[in-house]
């Protein structure tokens, strides 16, 4: 992906019933001028989101160890760090990595968030959609996974939705600060 895309998500409702605004997006290949926003971004996320395996505390990657790991995406044919970007803000990205192993170098996985503000607007929608072409653009790659906490509903409908397929359930994998335990669901899609 060289050029970056506006889109506009498609409306849903809201939490309460209301229909939410659209909103202008733009979703590119992140930029190592991105390293400071997208540290700060991902600090945000980690601090509000309720289903992510890394917690605040753990999470010590600077803007110049960023901006080196932007650099290294970017030269990497088979990975990708996608943003979504409202108003010159990150609002959202995807995360993809592969293993180079040849049995198993057509698989690539993914972590996508989106912050606590702009969720349920269709911009973990629009994030899957723009992956999904950029995998179709690597004929190399012809498998998507991910794992997703099994109390994720609004998640696991996503990506149900896309065509995502359960695969496997590692059961009791995360255990939260709370002390409830959740099973880890392992899903692909091969687009």
């Amino acid at each position: 992906m060289k050029s970056a895309r506006n889109l506009t998500p498609e409306p849903v409702r809201g939490k309460q019933g209301m229909t939410v605004p659209k909103l202008k997006v733009e979703i590119r290949e992140a930029k190592p001028s991105d390293a400071r926003k997208l540290t700060a971004y991902i600090a945000d996320v980690f601090a509000t989101a309720d289903h992510l395996i890394t917690r605040p505390e753990e999470y010590t990657r600077g803007s110049f160890k960023q901006r080196l790991w932007i650099s290294k995406k970017l030269t990497n044919p088979v990975e990708t760090c996608l943003v979504a970007l409202s108003d010159g803000n990150i609002i959202g990205m995807i995360d993809s990595w592969t293993d180079r192993r040849k049995r198993v170098a057509h698989a690539t996985c993914f972590a996508m968030s989106v912050s606590e503000s702009h969720r349920q607007q269709g911009i973990g929608r629009a994030l899957l959609k723009e992956f999904i072409s950029w995998i179709k653009a690597h004929p190399s790659l012809s498998r998507l996974e991910l794992h997703v906490h099994s109390d994720n509903y609004g998640a696991i409908k996503l990506y149900t939705s896309m065509g995502f397929e359960l695969e496997g359930v590692r059961k009791s994998a995360v255990r939260y600060e709370d002390g409830r335990v959740v099973d880890d669901h392992i899903m692909a899609l091969w687009p």
